[in-house]
């Protein structure tokens, strides 16, 4: 081991330490405290269990994971299964469409299909002005409508975890099963969707534990009780409160623990069985089936039903944006643009704040980042596998507990939070492990003799980095810098808590509005400029990509 590796080590841990560890310490240290009194305990926990409503909230919460998975699983299964074995032409259209919903903000899709399914939307005044229907439909507001919501939100980490495992199964399995007469359905639940399992849980757990996060999708449906929501409404309107406050952030490590828990056991579940075998291997492509044509067609409908509810998000808040006036019409009538004049002339802050936070935090991404990937892939450095493990579990954390933890650590003692740069760095510390895990999967790609040539060449390890490896790992690099800025930009729920008048972003201005009952035309166009940003980044990923994203989002990445 290199005295340089271990400075290295040393002053990544000292980084995660400061920006991770000791945030996180101060929330843990806080839930104990007991409100009004100078005592510490385990009273506020006691609290929370004994509370019939507290316990509502959480089993709540739970119910509205199971239903988001489930729903999820039964659209995802066919939907991958058809994208990733079907030889069918506009696969890849149809792949960037049903994609499109893991780079949009969740809460602009509340928005639009409030818009286009609410009582007196879209839809429902089609219907009633048809004679179709006498009376209003009920389609959004409650339970159903937060599980359709968050279900196609999270449909894209399914469907890519799906279609990456249905790609690496080695045919000669399937044709095996075929060849003892399993077929059809039967090969598929014995065979193909067993040898998948580290792929789905990937993915599964990443959309179970979404529920735990988002507050504001339920909060804009009218759904407080759960345990995100509770949290968020007990710290941010009743911080006074003492009693409250500590309920909300006893709330917020409960779902934290969960979120931790459900990603150790799905770890732990996948590790402790073998999903490999010893066979001829595969292609890059997989195993293609050629359809028939009644199946071939009965693919294309449902691949364009699943494109057009993902569709509808940027159609409906693109037509608010160019409207002002959109009230009890199927379609506005009234053309303007007015909307982006407010935005661009009289709150252009708004706009210069995202880029900026958001660009600083991808430079303190990627200056950490890129020796970190160095670190756990091309050293023996002890600690290494910890620091991985340590930045992988930052996915698990909700965004509600980085910034509350953040205000908590960040007000007195070391006041960075009363200036503007901690801001790009709670978005460094929460969309860290979108960049490590690219990065990290493009070293793997890279050959280490090419880097061991080199330096037995003469050169050093900073000559090696800088005129070898980095050029060939810029591809990656560069996908992992398009993913980080596009979920760093649409990041609310660590920025709600820790911005203070003039550091507001475009997502804390569209939910500025929706909460002061302002215009919503702003709101969408706010939203509609987001989703265009992050299309033109999403065409950036998509065209140079390639296999980048299922290497690192694989069962291996996760």
């Amino acid at each position: 081991m290199s005295r340089g590796n271990f400075f290295l080590a040393a002053l990544l841990w000292l980084v995660i330490a400061f920006l991770v560890i000791y945030p996180l310490s101060f929330l843990i240290v806080e839930s104990f405290k007991i409100a009004e009194t100078n005592s510490w305990g385990i009273t506020n926990y006691l609290k929370f269990f004994r509370d019939s409503y507290y316990l509502k909230t959480f089993a709540n919460t739970l119910l509205l994971s199971t239903l988001v998975l489930a729903t999820t699983t039964l659209f995802g299964i066919p939907l991958s299964y058809i994208l990733a074995r079907y030889r069918q032409r506009g696969k890849t259209v149809f792949t960037a469409l049903i994609l499109l919903p893991i780079v949009l903000p969740a809460y602009a899709g509340v928005f639009a299909f409030i818009i286009f399914f609410g009582r007196y939307g879209t839809l429902n005044l089609l219907l009633t002005d048809s004679g179709l229907l006498k009376a209003p439909i009920n389609f959004i507001y409650g339970l159903h409508g937060l599980v359709f919501v968050q279900s196609l939100h999270m449909l894209p980490f399914i469907v890519l975890s799906l279609s990456a495992g249905f790609t690496n199964i080695d045919p000669s399995f399937e044709e095996a099963a075929e060849v003892e007469g399993a077929s059809g359905f039967k090969r598929f639940l014995t065979v193909t969707l067993p040898l998948c399992t580290p792929s789905y849980l990937a993915g599964a757990v990443i959309v179970f534990l979404w529920p735990f996060t988002d507050w504001l999708t339920p909060l804009i449906l009218g759904q407080v009780d759960y345990l995100p929501s509770v949290a968020y409404i007990n710290i941010a309107y009743h911080f006074t409160d003492m009693h409250r406050k500590y309920m909300g952030i006893v709330a917020v490590v409960i779902s934290s623990t969960v979120c931790i828990g459900i990603f150790l056991l799905a770890r732990y579940w996948v590790e402790r069985k073998k999903y490999t075998g010893l066979s001829k291997g595969t292609t890059s492509e997989g195993r293609v089936i050629e359809p028939g044509p009644l199946l071939k067609s009965a693919a294309y409908l449902y691949m364009c039903f699943i494109a057009a509810l993902v569709l509808l998000i940027p159609v409906v808040l693109g037509l608010a944006a160019f409207s002002r006036r959109w009230v009890l019409e199927p379609l506005p009538t009234y053309w303007t643009l007015e909307n982006f004049r407010v935005i661009l002339l009289e709150t252009p802050l708004l706009i210069k704040n995202s880029f900026l936070f958001s660009g600083v935090a991808l430079i303190f991404g990627v200056a950490f980042g890129l020796p970190a990937a160095y670190l756990i892939v091309r050293t023996r450095v002890p600690g290494r596998d910890a620091l991985d493990f340590v930045i992988t579990l930052m996915l698990a954390f909700p965004g509600i507990a980085v910034g509350v933890s953040y205000l908590l650590a960040f007000w007195q003692d070391i006041p960075l939070a009363q200036y503007w740069i901690i801001m790009p760095l709670a978005l460094f510390a929460r969309r860290l492990p979108y960049f490590l895990r690219m990065a990290h999967s493009s070293y793997l790609q890279l050959d280490v003799s090419l880097e061991e040539a080199s330096e037995v060449s003469g050169a050093g390890k900073l000559r090696t980095f800088l005129n070898i490896s980095l050029p060939l790992l810029v591809k990656g690099v560069l996908v992992g810098v398009v993913m980080f800025f596009i979920m760093a930009f649409q990041e609310i729920s660590t920025a709600i808590f820790l911005y203070r008048g003039g550091w507001e972003t475009l997502p804390i201005g569209i939910f500025l509005n929706w909460h002061r009952g302002m215009e919503f035309g702003i709101a969408a166009a706010m939203a509609f400029l987001m989703i265009v940003i992050a299309f033109i980044l999403l065409l950036i990923i998509s065209r140079i990509a390639g296999g980048i994203l299922k290497a690192a989002w694989g069962p291996g990445g996760a």
